[in-house]
């Protein structure tokens, strides 16, 4: 994760020239879009209480929606939902937080946000489960290039098996309010976890 965020650190500062816009800042947003998620053998166990367990790796595929709020000029609040399903299965998450953005440059900044996470997954194999525990995330928000923002973040998630997460999402903003997003997630929790995300994102 160290090299992840060394790497970009690195790249961001040469772009600086070609930013002409300052979006790292504005945490005030609501994005909606689809995810496509890909589960390890094993990976369903901890989100069915071990109740269940894929014996392969297994696709699924859903929607999601994600918001934040500027409260102040660097504290923020915010939210994300998602369902990812198949024939015989689905996961289905949310989560609430709030955070600090330290503005550290014009076009680069370091999001730290603490708060809750729940998942509930139904199979037809066993019975649903639901559950949540207490997370933490910290990243870099850096504009590398004229309405494009790059949002690197890793998370970590206080379950009984706990759960890693490192995403990379892309924002492309067209004008104050419209963006495109494009995003890509690695998790390991009892096995690992891979996903993407296509959307668009309303800025406020």
């Amino acid at each position: 994760m160290i090299r992840l965020i060394s790497a970009i650190l690195l790249v961001i500062p040469s772009f600086f020239s070609l930013a002409d816009s300052n979006i790292v800042n504005n945490l005030s947003y609501v994005g909606i879009g689809y995810k496509q998620a890909r589960l390890d053998a094993e990976a369903m166990s901890p989100y069915l209480d071990g109740k269940y367990v894929n014996d392969e790796a297994k696709s699924y595929g859903g929607l999601y929606v994600n918001l934040g709020f500027n409260v102040t000029e660097q504290f923020f609040v915010d939210g994300y939902a998602d369902f990812v399903t198949r024939f015989s299965s689905e996961v289905d998450t949310w989560r609430v937080g709030a955070g600090y953005n330290i503005l550290v440059q014009d076009r680069v900044s370091f999001p730290v946000s603490c708060g809750i996470v729940n998942y509930r997954a139904d199979s037809d194999y066993s019975s649903s489960f639901s559950d949540n525990a207490g997370y933490c995330k910290a990243g870099v928000r850096g504009q590398v290039a004229s309405h494009w923002l790059i949002d690197a973040s890793y998370q970590h998630e206080a379950f009984d098996v706990s759960k890693d997460t490192i995403n990379i999402t892309n924002v492309f903003q067209f004008g104050s309010v419209f963006g495109l997003v494009a995003g890509f997630e690695f998790s390991e929790r009892k096995e690992s976890e891979r996903s993407f995300n296509l959307g668009v994102q309303f800025s406020m």
